[in-house]
Parts: structure tokens; C-alpha cells; sequence
């Protein structure tokens, strides 16, 4: 049984195309999480210091 099939142009255009769709979603969702964790761990950050300043104030 002899399988043969070549892919069109249409067809070859449409999984290269889902194929960086794919990639670019993966990329912006770990952007997104980094920057995210950033965040937070920079408003955790001000946090500590806005307290750190309020102790010597006192």
C-alpha cells in the first residue's frame, strides 16, 4: 500500500502559519507571567521599604 500525498500551497501556508501562532502565543504568555512576577515582586519590594521607613520614623 503505497501512501502519497504532497501538501498544497494553501495547506502549506496554513500550518506554517498556526505553527507561528503557536510559537508567538508561547512567547507572549511568558512574557506576560515574567513580567507579572516583576511586578509583584517589585511592589512586594516597596512594600518592605515603605515599613522599613516607617519604623525609623517612629
Amino acid at each position: 500500500m503505497n501512501i502519497s500525498y504532497s501538501f498544497t500551497i494553501p495547506e502549506s501556508i496554513a500550518v506554517i502559519s498556526l505553527a507561528a501562532l503557536i510559537m508567538f502565543m508561547a512567547v507572549w504568555i511568558l512574557m506576560f507571567f515574567d513580567t507579572w512576577r516583576q511586578r509583584r515582586k517589585y511592589s512586594q519590594l516597596k512594600k518592605q521599604m515603605n515599613s522599613t521607613e516607617e519604623r525609623k520614623t517612629k
